[in-house]
This record gives structure tokens, sequence and C-alpha cells, in this order.
């Protein structure tokens, strides 16, 4: 019985745990960095680039301690996905959790390191001459330090809350909307509100939909044996490859921008750091071109055909009309792909109309995200959806004895 009345509160005490790191995550976007002259940052432009960034930051005014946001974090995850996923292809080499651990956390202070150092720069201080170097070394520390509060938001959220490190993006892409929202006129929201409304049906059709593949089971000869299958969703990788596309797309910027800041004199590097921003067509492109690779990636990573395939020929079950082996692995991973390019020129077209209609003057550049940021929350509201429902049916549940 005490184990019982123990459990029955599991979401409760997720759901506010889960709101009280959102707390101190907002509070902590509204600290300003050290030395920052506030007064330049009052009136910025608010178009798609910025957007893009608020959605990983959390900040329009990029000048917060948190303004890092979850960036470095995100591209260090990518980084040891396909990282753990070249390794368990080796079977004689094997990485330990904790391990993977400190690595990605290595990892996400090295490139915090470098985009807090290309953000120097950039900022306008309130000091000069001897103390603006006393300064900047202030603000790369408490970006730093503030990258790492984030970082622990996110994993103690995985463990305790609900919704782990989406939930914060979430948070970004709501606040984004409002923005959008709270600047335009209804007229002017039409043709956005049309085709954010499209790519909400687009999502849950991908997120709800699944692809059977019947597999004969050998200790099943029943009447229950045409009901066996293997299914994976239309659009495998889920939300995923959005979200970190956004994360990928942002490391040739910071690169090409720090080479840039090197090399002054060199128009092509310039001119290539001007051009990699979702206003311009290179942008989109490279941004676009991101989201195929990384739906096939995922994917593949995810679901893991080849693994899939072992284990039904360890226990002897077959694929309908396919050979046990190579063959059924090669069937799956042609499925995967296959379905991973569908999903993915699905996906690109949604997210890549409004940037397209946003170059021909069709759609104000504020709003191009808009149908974006109500598509990634669609599929985070649905994965955060099911994760509470889980919850809230173990609160239900009640023993028999």
């Amino acid at each position: 019985m005490g184990n019982h009345n123990s459990k029955e509160h599991i979401f409760l005490y997720k759901f506010l745990y889960t709101v009280c790191t959102l707390l101190v995550y907002m509070l902590g976007r509204h600290i300003p960095l050290y030395g920052i002259d506030l007064s330049a940052y009052r009136d910025v432009e608010l178009n798609a680039q910025t957007i893009f960034l608020q959605s990983l930051s959390g900040d329009f005014n990029n000048y917060s301690i948190f303004i890092l946001g979850m960036w470095p974090y995100m591209l260090a995850s990518m980084l040891m996905l396909v990282y753990m996923a070249i390794k368990q292809a080796d079977k004689t080499s094997q990485v330990s959790p904790k391990k993977v651990t400190k690595l990605m956390l290595m990892t996400a202070l090295i490139i915090g390191a470098v985009q807090a150092y290309e953000r120097l720069s950039a900022y306008e201080y309130r000091v000069e001459g001897d103390q603006l170097l006393f300064t900047k070394g202030i603000v790369f520390l408490e970006m730093i330090v503030g990258m790492l509060i984030v970082i622990r938001l996110c994993n103690q959220n995985q463990k305790y809350g609900l919704g782990g490190r989406m939930v914060i993006i979430l948070v970004n892409i709501m606040d984004a909307l409002f923005a959008m929202f709270s600047q335009h006129t209804p007229k002017e929201m039409i043709i956005p509100a049309v085709l954010g409304f499209f790519d909400i049906a687009i999502m849950l059709i991908l997120e709800t939909t699944e692809k059977r593949i019947a597999v004969q089971r050998v200790s099943i000869h029943n009447i229950y044996a045409e009901k066996n299958y293997i299914a994976y969703k239309l659009n495998p990788a889920g939300i995923m490859p959005v979200m970190f596309a956004s994360a990928a797309f942002m490391l040739p910027q910071v690169v090409f921008s720090l080479i840039a800041q090197f090399n002054p004199d060199n128009m092509m590097l310039n001119q290539i750091s001007e051009n990699m921003v979702l206003t311009k067509p290179l942008g989109i492109i490279v941004y676009l071109s991101t989201i195929w690779v990384l739906s096939i990636v995922f994917a593949i990573i995810m679901i893991d055909p080849k693994k899939m395939s072992e284990g039904l020929l360890k226990a002897g079950d077959s694929i309908l009309d396919v050979y046990a082996g190579k063959q059924t692995s090669r069937y799956l991973i042609g499925n995967v792909i296959r379905f991973s390019i569908y999903s993915s020129l699905i996906l690109s077209i949604c997210l890549g109309l409004p940037l397209v209609l946003q170059l021909y003057g069709y759609m104000d550049t504020t709003l191009a995200m808009l149908p974006s940021s109500i598509m990634m929350s669609t599929g985070i509201w649905i994965a955060f959806y099911r994760e509470s429902k889980v919850y809230l049916n173990l609160d239900r549940y009640k023993p028999i004895v």
C-alpha cells in the first residue's frame, strides 16, 4: 500500500519539477552579461535569422548569460550519436556511458568556447581601453558558465521532469511565436497561418502513421500469427532532424564568421559569412540540405536495421518473402532510407516554402519562421503528450493485492 501511495503522484512531481526548471531558465535569460551596452540592443530587428537563433538561445537581444543556450550541447549530442553508431558497428570496440557523457561535455565546452570567443568581438561594451580586455574575459566566463547551467537544467529535467531538453526548446519557440503574432496584423498572418496549420496536419500524419512489415514468428502458429510485424513511423527520426539541423546549421555560421575575423580582407570569406543566414539563398540551401542528411542518418542510428536483422536471425524469425541474414538487413536499410527520404522531402518543402516566399517578398521576413516554429512545437507537444500519458497511466494503476 505504501508503494502505491508513493507512485500515484509521479506525473505531478515531474510536472512541478519541470515548471521549476523553466522558471530558473527564464530568469537566467533576463540576466545581462557584464559590461554590455544594453542601449545598443533595445531595438533589435526581427527576421527569420534572429527568430531561428532565438529557438536555441531563447534571447532575442543576444546579451543574456544564457546566450549560448542549447546549441553547443545539441551539437555535441549529435556528434556523440554518430560517434556511438560508428563504435557500435565495430563490435570489438566498446565505450562506457560514463565516458560518452564526459566526451559530450568536453565537446560542448570546446564548441561553446569557440562560439563565445566569436561573439566577444560582436558586442558593444560600456568600457574602453585597459578595462575592455578584463570585461571581455568576464563576459567569456559568464557565457561558458551560463551554458553549463543550461546543460545542467536539461540533464536534471531529463531525470526528474517531463520533456527532457525539448521542453526548453519549446519555451523558446513559444516566445518566438508570441513575438511574431504581436508584431503583425491578422491580414499579414493569413498566409503564414495557413501554412502553419498545413504543417500541423503533416506533422500529425508523419508522427501517428506507421509502416508495418509482416514477420513470421517460428513460435507462433495460431490466429495471432498474421498480427506479427515490425513497425516504424513514416517519419522514422521524428522531429529530431529539424531540431538538430538548427544546431548543425549554426556550425558553418560560427566557423566562417570566426575565420572572417582573422582574415578581414578576404572578400570571399566575408561574403560566405554574410550569406550563411536564412534570409539568403545560400543559407536556405545549406539548412534544407542539413535536414535531408540528418533525417537519413538519425533514422538509421535510431532504428538500427542491422541490429534488428541480427535479432530476427537469432530468434529464428524472418520477414515474409525475404531471406534471413544479409538480404533482410538490406531490405530493412532500404525501407528506412526510402521513408527517411520521403519524410525529409516533405519536411524540406514545409520548412523551405516560407523561406523562399520571403526571398521574393511574398511573406514578411519576420513571419518566415512561423510555419517551421509551429511544426517543431507540434512535434515536441506530441512527444510531451506521449510521455505525460505514460506517467498518468502509471498514477492510475491500482494493484490487485
